[in-house]
C-alpha cells in the first residue's frame, strides 16, 4: 500500500495550499488511514484519480500555461511516455484522463514512501526529490508565491531566488489540486483572472490531525457547494463584498451545515492572473462559512423570521436579478449610471450580514433608493424601469 509521507509546512501559499487540496482530494476517495505526518493510499491510486476526473468540470479549467512552462511534455516524459499536451491546463487534465493507464504505480513502487517534503541543494529548490534530474521544473502557476516559504532571519535564503522542481508525483498531486480547487474565470479590461478556492491551513491542519474520514467528507461536500455558488457570483461580478454576503446567506450551505454537524468553516480564495510569462496573486480572500451567522439574531429581532428575511435578500441578490445586473455593468463599457449607488448598497449590507451592524442594513435600503432617486424621472424607457426594480426591493423591506 503506497504511502505519502507529509513534511511540507502547512501555510497560506499558494503552493501548499493547491498541494494540500490535492492531497485531500485523495485522501477522500483513495484512502481510510490518514494523519499528519504519513497517509495510506489505495494502490494505483493517482491513476485511479485521473481516471474518474469529470469531463464537464476539466473542460472549464481554461488556464494557459506560462512560456516557458514544460511541464505539458516533461510529465509524460518521466511516465515513460512520448505523449505531449497542449499548453493548458484543460489539455493536460484531458490527456492524463484519456491515457491514465500510463500512471501506473512503476514511480512510486521505485520511492515508496513519497516524501513531500522541501529541499535546497545549491541554487534549487526541490520537493521530493533529492536532486534536480529526477525531477520536473516547476510551472510558474506553482511558484506564484515568489518563494516567500523561505524568509528566515535563520537562514542565508531571504534575499536569493530558487529554481524550482518537482517529483512526477508532486506534479500529478498538484494537478489534482488544480482539478479540485478551480472554482471559474472572469475577463475584465482584457485581463483574465482565475480563482481557487482552498480550505484554509487551520481546516486542513485539523483534518489531517484528526484523521476523521467523515469530517473530511463532510468538509469538502460543504466547500464543493460554496465552490460552485461562488461561481454564479464570479460569473456576474467578482467582488469580495458580495462573495462573503452570498456565502452568509445561502440557506442550502447552512441546511447542509447543519445536516454535516458543522458550525463553522474557513476558507481561502485566491484571485489570480497572467502576467508576462508568469502569473500574480491579485487577492487572496479569507471567507468564512457560519451555520448561525453573526446577524441572525439580529434579523430575528427586528424582522421575526429570520429564514424568510434571509430568503427576500437572498432573492434580490440573485444573478439574473437588478442588483447583480447593475454591478455587472461596472466592468463594462456601458455601465448604469446608478451602478455606483448599487455598489455602495452592498458594501452598507456586508457591514450588516458580516459584522452584525444593523445600521448596514439601513444604508443598504438607502443606497438603492438614491438608485431609484436617480433614474425615476429619466426619459429612458429601460431607466425608469429600474427605477421602479429598485423601489419594489426597498418596499419589500
Amino acid at each position: 500500500m503506497p504511502k505519502v509521507k507529509l513534511l511540507m509546512p502547512i501555510d497560506s501559499t499558494f503552493l501548499s495550499s493547491v498541494i494540500h487540496e490535492g492531497l485531500l482530494y485523495l485522501i477522500k476517495n483513495y484512502s481510510q488511514n490518514f494523519g499528519l505526518e504519513e497517509i495510506d493510499f489505495e494502490p494505483n491510486f493517482l491513476s485511479k484519480a485521473y481516471s474518474q476526473m469529470d469531463e464537464e468540470r476539466i473542460n472549464k479549467i481554461r488556464i494557459a500555461m506560462a512560456g516557458n512552462d514544460n511541464l505539458n511534455s516533461k510529465l509524460f516524459e518521466k511516465l515513460g511516455s512520448n505523449l505531449k499536451s497542449r499548453k493548458t491546463y484543460y489539455d493536460l487534465l484531458l490527456m492524463l484522463k484519456n491515457n491514465s493507464s500510463i500512471i501506473k504505480q512503476l514511480i512510486i513502487i521505485e520511492r515508496d514512501p513519497i516524501e513531500l517534503g522541501h529541499r535546497i541543494s545549491g541554487k534549487e529548490h526541490l520537493i521530493g526529490i533529492g536532486k534536480k534530474d529526477n525531477g520536473i521544473a516547476a510551472p510558474q502557476l506553482l511558484k506564484i508565491d515568489r518563494y516567500t516559504g523561505f524568509t528566515s532571519l535563520e537562514t542565508p535564503y531571504t534575499s536569493k531566488q530558487f529554481t524550482l522542481y518537482i517529483s512526477p508525483e508532486v506534479a500529478l498531486i498538484y494537478l489534482v489540486g488544480i482539478y479540485s480547487s478551480f472554482v471559474g474565470s472572469i475577463r475584465q479590461q482584457n485581463q483574465n483572472y482565475y480563482f481557487f478556492l482552498f480550505l484554509s491551513p487551520d481546516e486542513v491542519i485539523k483534518l489531517l490531525y484528526e484523521g476523521n474520514k467523515s469530517l473530511l467528507d463532510a468538509y469538502m461536500k460543504v466547500k464543493n457547494f460554496a465552490m460552485e455558488e461562488l461561481e454564479k457570483v464570479i460569473s456576474r461580478y467578482p467582488l469580495n463584498e458580495l462573495m462573503a454576503i452570498e456565502l452568509a446567506l445561502n440557506l442550502e450551505i447552512r441546511r447542509l451545515m447543519d445536516s454535516e454537524n458543522l458550525d463553522k468553516l474557513s476558507l481561502l480564495l485566491f484571485k489570480i492572473a497572467p502576467e508576462g510569462q508568469t502569473y500574480k496573486i491579485y487577492e487572496t480572500l479569507p471567507l468564512e462559512i457560519y451555520r448561525i451567522t453573526p446577524f441572525y439574531t439580529i434579523a430575528e429581532k427586528y424582522f421575526g423570521n429570520a429564514e424568510k428575511f434571509i430568503e427576500k435578500l437572498s432573492h434580490a441578490l440573485a444573478p439574473d436579478k437588478i442588483i447583480m445586473e447593475a454591478l455587472s455593468s461596472l466592468s463594462k463599457k456601458n455601465r448604469y449610471s446608478e451602478a455606483e449607488n448599487v455598489l455602495m448598497a452592498i458594501q452598507n449590507l456586508y457591514r450588516f450580514v458580516m459584522l452584525g451592524d444593523a445600521q448596514g442594513f439601513f444604508g443598504f435600503l438607502q443606497k438603492l433608493d438614491e438608485a431609484r432617486k436617480k433614474l425615476e424621472n429619466s426619459k429612458d424607457k429601460r431607466e425608469a424601469f429600474r427605477a421602479r426594480l429598485y423601489n419594489n426591493i426597498v418596499a419589500m423591506f
